[in-house]
């Protein structure tokens, strides 16, 4: 009975589906540019495909359908169980004509008969990705049942090769790997190998994980990720779309005009030779240190490097908006529109913004009222809303010039309060420096560290957390704006 029941509803399924194509056709005539790309995935397929492809593709006159049967974390043990128990645990995501759609409750087989793909992949669960052990049989039986149901006629079938995390990634299954990341992307690479040699019938591979690689050679660094695994939202998603573009279209992304926003000039040229690069060499690392700012940055800013944290970009353009919108910054200028090659990165993001700021100040950062009235903030204690408290927040500054000292002045203010507020910043370059601020009703004071120094690699980490006067009952701490002055 249950699986006359499914075949009953799977008939009804296919008829509505097959209504809903009649539909399409209507209002979109067939086109001979038309590419129909299903993927059989999960969140990384989610990163990979359903954002800024349909984009690039446009870009160069291809019409794409894409498809993701996706559900968070799953593996291809996992796809076939679901598949064979009748489970509908998939949502069904679909980008048409620009237009993304999410079907929730959705089944493995009306999504592979929703459209004749063209182009089918097939992907491990990440923490799985690298252990040959977790792909059979279940790879070979989700491949054949897929071509026993499609409803193309010429489908090419492969594989999408996902990344290694990021070096300082907090996944379990990180472990697999020694919580290492070259040994989990030399781990991908042979799995994958291994998969083109036991699947002949695979025609293409889509080496995002060889493209994050090489984008992290250069001055992007390990910053491809949000959270240690996931593409971040800008620099990595687009990096991963312009591989897929290039694997199934033979058109390489490099001096496309698209790019997300937030993303400049610099780090997309990156991100399109990182994907080009993993196109022509899928399982070696191409070192692309010259790609964007040269490696070791040499540049000495010829003004102050002026920080604001807010919720939006603010019209005054010497100070570099840092939103919540981004993870990682990559076109830092200095007061006189100069490029730093510095980069940005929130490491352990705020948990809020407000505009509860002074709009006049009186310290030496000479700061507009729409910058001092701005800021990011945390709490370390109790409860507050729907976030959960954080000990702390941490900002990353990468790509600095290593040759160089900074000076640091930050301002941090939260009007009407009736508690103590001080915020404690602690910096890590070569050695740790700290100092503090009252915010509590704050219109005259700032925090100033001098002479700080990178590490070798151009970094410096800034924590941002409360101090032990602090005694607000939440213990809230706050970031309005942060200078930099670069020296000898």
């Amino acid at each position: 009975m249950k699986i006359k029941g499914f075949l009953l509803i799977l008939a009804a399924t296919l008829s509505a589906l097959y209504t809903k194509a009649q539909e399409e056709i209507i209002t979109e005539p067939a086109r001979k540019d038309t590419i129909r790309l299903l993927t059989i995935g999960n969140s990384f397929s989610q990163d990979a495909v359903e954002q800024y492809l349909y984009e690039l593709a446009n870009e160069v006159g291809i019409h794409m359908i894409i498809g993701n049967a996706y559900k968070g974390g799953q593996s291809l043990e996992q796809h076939w169980t679901d598949l064979t128990q009748e489970h509908d645990v998939y949502e069904y995501r679909k980008v048409v004509n620009g237009v993304r759609t999410n079907t929730p409750h959705a089944l493995l087989p009306p999504i592979i008969t929703d459209e004749p793909w063209d182009f089918i992949s097939f992907q491990q669960a990440s923490h799985y990705s690298g252990l040959t052990t977790t792909y059979e049989p279940y790879l070979t039986q989700l491949v054949q049942y897929t071509d026993s149901i499609k409803t193309g006629q010429d489908v090419h079938y492969g594989w999408h090769m996902t990344w290694a995390y990021s070096q300082d990634s907090n996944h379990g299954g990180f472990a697999n790997y020694s919580r290492q990341q070259d040994v989990m992307y030399d781990s991908i690479r042979y799995a994958v190998q291994w998969t083109q040699i036991l699947h002949p019938e695979f025609s293409f591979n889509v080496p995002c994980g060889t493209a994050i690689q090489n984008a992290r050679t250069t001055y992007l660094g390990d910053n491809m990720n949000r959270d240690g695994f996931h593409l971040d939202y800008k620099i990595g998603r687009y990096t991963a779309a312009c591989t897929w573009l290039e694997t199934i279209t033979g058109i390489s992304p490099v001096g496309l005009n698209y790019r997300p926003e937030g993303v400049d000039d610099a780090a997309a040229h990156t991100c399109q030779v990182a994907a080009h690069a993993a196109v022509l060499h899928p399982y070696e690392i191409t070192n692309l240190s010259n790609q964007g700012f040269v490696a070791q940055n040499d540049i000495v800013p010829t003004g102050l490097i002026k920080i604001n944290f807010t919720e939006k970009a603010n019209e005054r353009n010497e100070w570099n908006a840092i939103t919540p919108a981004m993870r990682t910054f990559t076109w830092i200028t200095d007061a006189n529109n100069n490029v730093t090659g510095i980069t940005l990165t929130s490491s352990n993001a705020f948990l809020g913004t407000n505009m509860n700021g002074p709009t006049y100040t009186t310290t030496n950062m000479l700061m507009p009222a729409g910058v001092s009235q701005s800021s990011m903030w945390g709490y370390a204690a109790d409860s507050f809303g729907n976030q959960k408290p954080k000990a702390s927040c941490t900002l990353t500054l990468g790509h600095m010039n290593p040759n160089l000292k900074y000076d640091f002045s930050f301002f941090a203010s939260r009007l009407d309060c009736q508690d103590l507020r001080e915020t404690m910043f602690t910096l890590q370059g070569n050695k740790v420096y700290t100092d503090a601020v009252e915010a509590a009703n704050n219109s005259n004071r700032t925090a100033y560290i001098k002479n700080v120094q990178p590490t070798a690699e151009g970094k410096i980490v800034i924590t941002v957390a409360p101090s032990k006067k602090n005694n607000s009952k939440n213990r809230f701490y706050y970031l309005n704006a942060m200078t930099i002055k670069a020296h000898k």
